[in-house]
This record gives C-alpha cells, sequence and structure tokens, in this order.
C-alpha cells in the first residue's frame, strides 16, 4: 500500500512540473507565428517577344566568308525556313561571294589561277536545325526578348573554280526575337567541300560569319 501511495505521489510530482513546461512552450509557439512577416511580393509583367503562330520563315543575311587559300571576302545572301516544330525546323540557303587572289598568286606576280567568273562563289544548301538552349535577354525591368542557341547541319552543292563541288554545311547561331514576326540570328557556318585548284585534291574548310534578319508569316 505504502508502494502504491508513493508511486501516485510522484505521478502528481511529475504532472505539476511538466504542465508549466508545456504552457511555455505553446506560448512560445503562438508568439512566433504572431511575430512572422508576410511578404508582399508583386509580379512585374514582361513584355515578351514570341515567334508569330505563323512557321514560315524569310531572312536575308550578309557577313564575311574565309575561303580556304582565297582570303575573307563578303557574303550576301537569303534564306528560307519552315519551322517543323518547337524544337525542330528545315532550312533552304543560297549564299553568293568572290575569292580574292591566294598568297600564291600575291608573291609569285604571275598568270592568276582562276578567271574573273571563276572566282565567283555561289552555294545552295538544305539544312535541319535543333533549337539547343532557349532562354531571355533582359532590356529593362519591364522588357525581356525571347533567345535560343540553335545548331544546324545539311548538304547542297557549290559552285566554284569551274566546278559544282558537292557541300557538307555545319551550323552554330544565336537568335533574339524582337517581336512576335520579327528576329536576328548570329550565325557561324562551315562550309566543306574538295577542291583541286593547286593540282591535287583536298577537303577544304571555308568559314562563314553572317548576320540575318528574319521574317515570320
Amino acid at each position: 500500500m505504502e508502494i502504491r501511495f508513493r508511486s501516485i505521489f510522484l505521478a502528481i510530482g511529475l504532472f505539476g512540473v511538466l504542465m508549466p513546461v508545456t504552457q511555455v512552450a505553446a506560448q512560445s509557439d503562438e508568439e512566433e507565428q504572431t511575430n512572422l512577416i508576410e511578404p508582399q511580393i508583386e509580379r512585374i509583367e514582361f513584355d515578351e517577344s514570341q515567334i508569330d503562330s505563323d512557321d514560315f520563315e524569310i531572312s536575308v543575311y550578309a557577313g564575311y566568308l574565309a575561303i580556304e587559300d582565297f582570303g575573307t571576302n563578303f557574303v550576301t545572301g537569303f534564306k528560307f525556313g519552315y519551322h517543323v516544330s518547337e524544337d525542330f525546323f528545315v532550312q533552304a540557303s543560297y549564299g553568293n561571294s568572290e575569292a580574292g587572289e591566294t598568297s600564291f598568286e600575291i608573291l609569285s606576280g604571275g598568270a592568276p589561277l582562276l578567271s574573273e567568273s571563276e572566282r565567283e562563289l555561289e552555294y545552295y544548301l538544305i539544312s535541319i536545325g535543333y533549337n539547343l538552349f532557349p532562354g531571355e535577354a533582359f532590356l529593362t525591368d519591364s522588357t525581356t526578348f525571347n533567345t535560343v542557341f540553335y545548331i544546324s547541319g545539311g548538304v547542297g552543292t557549290t559552285t566554284f573554280a569551274g566546278d559544282d563541288r558537292f557541300t557538307i554545311a555545319y551550323a552554330a547561331g544565336h537568335r533574339t526575337i524582337f517581336t512576335d514576326g520579327f528576329s536576328l540570328d548570329i550565325e557561324m557556318r562551315d562550309l566543306v567541300f574538295d577542291l583541286d585548284v593547286f593540282g591535287s585534291e583536298k577537303s577544304t574548310n571555308n568559314l562563314e560569319f553572317s548576320v540575318s534578319l528574319n521574317l515570320f508569316f
């Protein structure tokens, strides 16, 4: 019986100790909830340009083409594209440039290797492209432009030095979309074709840097 009374008194004592601790913890939680500051975040509305719902695109471009062994020369052209989906597009390109003199022609002072008509370079390409890294460019706090880094590859024909030459083309570019129907591309392309002007045939890499203005319709 004495042991039972001791157990009862011990339980009463523990209850009396724990009750204030529990009340203090509950009061502390209430004070923390009361002191919380609710942040008021205002969403900024951006004037965001996107590609128009129409899928066709026409472009004009200009830049420089480094023809291997024939110097760097001005190039112009146009493109016609179709956006198959948000990620993929197909494109037809035409470019025109004129080759300069080789170092051999300049140093030797002899007869030119090519006639004036043979120095004209034209190419026709069909390419498939992929939009790799879409992003955004912020002009002001309330204006942003959609951007995308893309890659493409294709085949075609280059007419140069009096012959038509099978051409493989690789390209990488960055596109900025200013309005729903207008964008600007900065592109680097490599035109790979065989050339036999110096006697033996060799594969040449001809690098092109261009800026194009694009219209969607």
